[in-house]
């Protein structure tokens, strides 16, 4: 009977997984998760407002006040008209993506957990997915609201720990990973009660936080964060999407990540994986940004195809990649000119076993950084501090071609204020608009702001 019960879900998730009309739909102009897709390729294929002739003009038309001194980690989604926003505080605050005809805005309503969200949201299937680091749960909320200015979940779903990074909503299952080297996969739908417990739970290590994962080639992928007395180090571990037909999964396969786990990202069948600086009584090498075969590579442990040099510092931002470019953000200092940034690299490789940069993005501090973000031919990268003095926080933009030198000029930097506190939370690109959070250090707000052509 269990074995039945799991060919049934197998046989559903698979045909969720395989609807004719995905193919041929013209794609939607919002930004629904993390990295925009369960691919994390950060790019929006429909948005087509800002090209690298006139992302110098855009001006902040809105922000939107969310918290007080509550950023996090996690950035905006836009989905639907409506934005999305969570806060240290428990906080997920919604509201009108086009704004509300005044200069700051307040949520059209909240839902708030007693704990903390370090986090991006999930939305999918009329529902908003959060996790919080202190509470051992997933939460799933309305996403149309409920009609009051304060919502409950719809259900929540068991954890043993609390996330350490953003939900993942793929195939119509959501991801989420723990402190404690768990891997939830829940369906997205519910289970009909108010608690749900997991479809299954991948394993991985116990002193392994698993963050935010991405999903494609029938895997899920997640990185970590691994520590040890002597050692902060990070794997890869790619587990079957659908699980292994039990409660709980080993990884199909595993790899050395060079350091902490910063941001994974698929293009085809290749899984690219970065990484920060490697602390502790280990080796820190330049191998910080790796490409692996999706599939694996028929053993329990895997080496990369190939590596992108990314110097000492590692990938300290996040990944994006667009037509054959990949881009990482980065702040190392390998040129005299060069002070953090973007780096972008072949996406095939150079038929070597390590890639060097194709061009590199100049900023002016070595600060958080953004994952980069990719619409038509601007690279967009969040910055905080921007120009390192005064502590202002903005976003940078950047010719995806490059400008024909090794080290490149930013088109432009757009500032929110010169006071300013910003965690490198990712960017969302939708509507016509460019969406950061950050806090106003002047008077305590935390706000998203929103950028558009005037």
């Amino acid at each position: 009977m269990r074995a039945f019960r799991y060919l049934t879900m197998l046989a559903l998730v698979v045909a969720g997984l395989a609807v004719p009309a995905a193919a041929t739909a013209a794609p939607v102009n919002e930004w629904p998760q993390y990295g925009q897709n369960a691919l994390h390729t950060s790019t929006n294929p429909a948005e087509n407002a800002f090209t690298s002739r006139n992302i110098a003009n855009v001006k902040v038309v809105s922000k939107a006040h969310f918290d007080d001194n509550g950023q996090n980690h996690g950035g905006p989604v836009v989905v639907g008209g409506r934005l999305y926003i969570t806060d240290f505080d428990g906080n997920l605050s919604v509201f009108a993506s086009a704004g509300c005809g005044d200069a700051s805005c307040e949520p059209l309503w909240k839902a708030h957990i007693d704990g903390s969200i370090d986090a991006t949201p999930a939305v999918a299937g009329g529902l908003v997915f959060v996790a919080s680091t202190n509470v051992h749960s997933l939460f799933a909320f309305p996403a149309a609201g409920c009609g009051a200015a304060t919502c409950q979940p719809v259900w929540t779903g068991r954890m043993l720990d609390g996330a350490t990074g953003s939900v993942t909503v793929a195939g119509g299952i959501a991801y989420v990973g723990d402190f404690t080297g768990h891997l939830y996969a829940f369906r997205a739908t519910g289970c009909g009660r108010a608690v749900c417990s997991p479809l299954w739970t991948g394993v991985g290590a116990s002193n392994e936080n698993l963050l935010t994962p991405a999903v494609g080639n029938g895997y899920v992928y997640v990185e970590s964060f691994r520590s040890t007395p002597e050692l902060f180090t990070g794997r890869l571990l790619a587990f079957p999407a659908l699980g292994c037909g039990t409660a709980t999964c080993k990884p199909a396969w595993t790899a050395d990540a060079g350091g902490p786990g910063s941001g994974l990202a698929i293009a085809g069948t290749t899984v690219f994986a970065g990484s920060s600086t490697l602390f502790g009584d280990g080796v820190n090498t330049d191998f910080h940004l790796m490409a692996f075969a999706g599939g694996g590579c028929g053993q329990a442990t895997c080496k990369p195809l190939r590596s992108y040099f990314t110097g000492g510092f590692g990938v300290e931002g996040g990944l994006a990649i667009a037509g054959n470019t990949l881009l990482a953000s980065d702040n190392d200092t390998i040129d005299p000119r060069f002070i953090g940034g973007v780096f972008a690299y072949p996406l095939a490789g150079c038929g070597q076993a390590q890639c060097q940069p194709s061009w590199m993005g100049l900023s002016f501090a070595t600060a958080p950084a953004s994952p980069p973000v990719v619409v038509g031919d601007v690279v967009l990268v969040g910055k905080g501090p921007a120009n390192g003095f005064p502590v202002d926080s903005g976003f940078f933009s950047y010719n995806l071609k490059g400008c024909g030198a090794a080290v490149c000029q930013p088109i432009s930097l757009l500032t929110f204020g010169d006071q300013m506190g910003y965690l490198g939370g990712p960017m969302a690109v939708a509507d016509h608009k460019i969406f950061m959070a950050s806090t106003d250090n002047t008077d305590n707000h935390t706000n998203v702001y929103t950028a558009a052509l005037t």
